[in-house]
């Protein structure tokens, strides 16, 4: 069983290259989510997001030069009267996503880690903490603000 998935996981990275080239891009890094893959361009500071039961077509590339924010969301389902006595606030939790915010524009692009319809519980805090880490990561890539000139 174990090699099927290694099998899998190598012809989705050769997909991976293939797009990478398709985009002109050199991957530093990259993250399988179950359903998508997330692979990043330091150089280029450009995250490409490939859902990989689409064709590679579907694929589409985040210009972090572009990006003027990228937020943690963590979405939680309804909480009834007293649940919290019985469970802790992760298991009422429905999806966690890095929301990436445009300069200039109301435009913004939704790249979900977590999904508990598509996920099993026994992921999530996995899948959580790599969202936290790219969010750090991919935060730092972002162009700096205007800083302040100091005078001397």
């Amino acid at each position: 069983m174990k090699n099927v998935e290694t099998v899998f996981v190598k012809s989705k990275y050769l997909q991976l290259n293939e797009l990478g080239c398709k985009f002109n891009l050199s991957f530093s890094s990259q993250l399988v989510l179950g359903d998508k893959v997330i692979a990043l361009d330091g150089i280029k500071r450009k995250l490409l997001v490939w859902e990989v039961n689409s064709s590679l077509d579907a694929a589409y590339v985040i210009d972090l030069n572009q990006v003027s924010s990228i937020t943690l969301r963590q979405i939680y389902r309804s909480i009834n009267h007293g649940e919290l006595k019985h469970k802790e606030i992760g298991e009422f939790l429905e999806r966690t996503d890095l929301q990436f915010n445009y300069r200039n524009t109301d435009v913004t692009h939704v790249v979900t880690f977590y999904d508990n319809g598509k996920h099993p519980l026994s992921d999530r805090q996995k899948l959580e903490r790599n969202a936290k880490i790219w969010q750090m990561v991919l935060s730092k890539m972002l162009e700096p603000k205007m800083e302040k000139l100091i005078m001397k």
